[in-house]
């Protein structure tokens, strides 16, 4: 489809996009799971702010999630199009299409409901909370498992 050394130069130049993108929104991810959101429990006293500031943390990063998986996602297949590494490619596109899938989840089913939450120390809570804990645990390790393969995806 593509000559060779054009689809090279073109194979890097989106590398060059795809990668950062999945790589912001793994930080992202990583920056409120470890950082942000210890924090916040931590310092906030009051369960009405802790729980606007987390709410509006998890939807920012939904909406960090997805640009950045959008455009991982099209880069992927267009990178699949002429590609001797096409299997790598339509997998990454479908762990990040499933990343963002559970993102869906957490911002429309579990956040609602914890933020509604008043008693952090009932079991309600804290079930809900593992929960969320789950199902954002999968979002990072998929990106993680797309970004590696973006990273060792050969050449076309």
């Amino acid at each position: 489809m593509f000559r060779r050394a054009y689809r090279t130069r073109l194979d890097r130049i989106l590398a060059a996009v795809e990668i950062p993108a999945i790589g912001l929104w793994l930080g992202a991810l990583c920056g409120f799971a470890f950082i942000s959101a210890p924090a916040a429990f931590r310092i906030v006293s009051d369960i009405t702010q802790f729980a606007d500031l987390t709410a509006t943390n998890l939807r920012i990063l939904g909406y960090v999630g997805t640009i950045c998986g959008g455009i991982a996602i099209v880069v992927a297949l267009v990178r699949s199009f002429d590609a001797s590494d096409r299997m790598n490619d339509i997998v990454r596109a479908a762990l990040i299409l499933l990343a963002l899938l559970l993102v869906a989840y957490e911002s429309f089913a579990i956040v609602p409901a914890l933020a509604a939450m008043t008693d952090v120390h009932s079991p309600d809570f804290a079930a809900l909370h593992q929960r969320s804990t789950q199902v954002y645990g999968g979002v990072v390790v998929l990106a993680l498992a797309a970004l590696i393969m973006a990273a060792v995806r050969g050449d076309a």
